[in-house]
């Protein structure tokens, strides 16, 4: 078990944020420790609520660790990210975080273990001024491990942990258990309906997504830390089945039938179109250690965060249009995780920092980048002059509405080279100085609200 939480720290955790000029406003609520958000969640049927829990961690000459601390933090916003504030949960000496699970302003749930692997699920009703332990005649077993708890709404919930036995059953399989009257009570999933657990297989804290009555979670191969299975249930946990999948790291799902998870071992993502019944493996993510990888609704593409060292940034902000073939750099991030998408125009972050400043919470502003992570063709004259170009290159922007614009400049390998950002107009320009670039052939990207379009410009 103790190893279980060493590798969570090293590899969950290594999760940062991102921050593309003025599409991130930057806030940072008071909170009584300085710590970094570990989890971060939008809830169900409200993109204007979203909750945090964060831990407190130190750098080391290898990586980032958890400090132990009295209680876990948690942040939240209740307006759509434009305030936040925080606040305590107490989980026991030294807690560590599973997840948080908001329901509404008021109503949240959170999971996470003591120094003593004593489980807990916690509950508040009063916007976390106070919270009260639940289910506290769950998850004893040697082998309990929460790794998280879920609720649709104030009654029907959900909560998974590590293989463990049951009264009835001496074999010990995944410990799932089901509440409808808000967590008062809880009903264990029966082992016949749980696919049996394989050799050395254990869940993974906060690596789940639910969207409608689906639940995914992915799990490790806890002898060398790959990844084994990801389960589906369809019927909010009564039900499920597993597929072999090494990627099962940042799973994350568009809608019921669209997501991605990745492989942290190799950096290959992988992606289901069919509700995680079947996924395909795409091309390794190269260049950087890939830290955030997330699937946008409604256009399904990949988003993605990339770090030389997970210390230091900048941490270069990638997208891909097109399933993983090609990846366009869209900006440079400081160094924050959890990045959760409501859409392409709302989204929110949770800062992941060096345990020297209060954890910053980030909201997605949306314009002019909305465009381009929607998937949308932008309705727009767009003329790039001369072409081919040597030195001095004019971008020409005609539309009919006004509108703010992004216009990126990438090489052959998607790297961004420049930017640049035009407030809202109808008609508008920008220039880019390409005497000094290589010769070769460079993508221009104009990216409003209303869409995105590229132009191919050839650098004699």
């Amino acid at each position: 078990m103790r190893a279980k939480l060493i590798y969570t720290c090293l590899i969950v955790f290594s999760l940062f944020a991102l921050e593309l000029s003025a599409q991130w406003q930057v806030y940072t609520p008071a909170l009584p420790d300085t710590v970094g958000t570990f989890d971060l969640r939008i809830a169900d049927g409200n993109d204007q609520v979203a909750w945090g829990v964060s831990m407190k961690y130190d750098v080391m000459p290898d990586g980032y660790y958890w400090v132990a601390m009295d209680s876990l933090i948690y942040t939240k916003t209740s307006d759509g990210g434009e305030t936040w504030t925080g606040g305590t949960i107490p989980m026991g000496p030294e807690p560590y975080a599973s997840n948080i699970c908001p329901v509404s302003a008021d109503m949240a749930w959170a999971s996470g273990l003591d120094f003593d692997y004593v489980n807990y699920i916690m509950r508040t009703t009063d916007g976390g001024q106070t919270w009260e332990r639940q289910f506290e005649e769950g998850f004893v077993a040697a082998t309990s491990y929460i790794n998280f708890v879920h609720f649709w709404d104030e009654q029907n919930g959900i909560a998974m942990g590590d293989p463990a036995e049951s009264d009835t059953h001496p074999t010990p399989f995944f410990e799932i258990y089901k509440t409808d009257d808000g967590g008062e009570n809880w009903t264990r999933v029966d082992s016949a309906n749980i696919p049996a657990p394989l050799p050395d297989e254990y869940g993974n804290a906060n690596i789940y997504d639910v969207v409608g009555d689906h639940v995914w979670f992915g799990t490790l191969n806890f002898s060398d830390y790959s990844g084994y299975r990801i389960f589906h249930s369809p019927d909010r946990g009564a039900t499920w089945t597993a597929v072999n999948s090494s990627a099962v790291l940042y799973l994350s799902f568009a809608d019921e039938l669209y997501g991605a998870a990745l492989d942290h071992l190799t950096s290959i993502p992988s992606y289901t179109s069919d509700g995680g019944a079947t996924w395909i493996a795409l091309p390794a993510i190269t260049g950087a250690n890939v830290i955030e990888l997330a699937i946008i609704p409604e256009s399904h593409y990949l988003f993605s965060v990339q770090s030389v060292d997970n210390i230091t940034g900048p941490f270069p902000t990638m997208i891909s249009p097109d399933l993983g073939q090609t990846w366009l750099e869209i900006g440079a991030s400081e160094c924050a995780g959890n990045v959760a998408f409501a859409s392409p125009t709302l989204g929110y972050g949770g800062e992941w920092q060096p345990a020297d400043h209060l954890s910053r919470m980030y909201k997605y502003t949306g314009d002019p980048l909305s465009g381009l992570f929607s998937g949308l063709s932008l309705d727009a004259e767009v003329t790039v002059l001369p072409n081919p170009v040597a030195d001095q290159l004019h971008v020409q922007i005609d539309t009919k509405e006004p509108s703010e614009f992004v216009v990126l400049l990438h090489d052959a390998q998607g790297r961004l080279v420049a930017r640049q950002t035009l407030d809202s107009t109808s008609t508008g320009s920008a220039q880019f100085d390409m005497s000094g670039l290589a010769a070769g052939v460079y993508t221009v990207m104009v990216s409003s609200k209303g869409g995105y379009l590229t132009r191919r410009v050839v650098k004699g």
